[in-house]
């Protein structure tokens, strides 16, 4: 996050502000999906699912 916290997988993350920023580096080849899930404290839940492809050139 904007902050410096690594997220862990499958783990719960307190959002202290309104809006947040999520960096993601992927050091894979393959497709990458991850699926965000945010819970307010009525416990109402939204998920929202990106899904990444490799654009690395070879020259990289």
């Amino acid at each position: 996050m904007d902050n410096g916290t690594v997220f862990l997988p499958n783990d719960l993350y307190p959002l202290e502000k309104g809006t947040f920023r999520l960096y993601y580096t992927s050091t894979s080849t393959d497709q990458q999906t991850i699926d965000i899930y945010v819970i307010d404290s009525f416990g109402q839940m939204q998920q929202l699912s990106l899904s990444f492809n490799n654009d690395r050139s070879e020259n990289e």
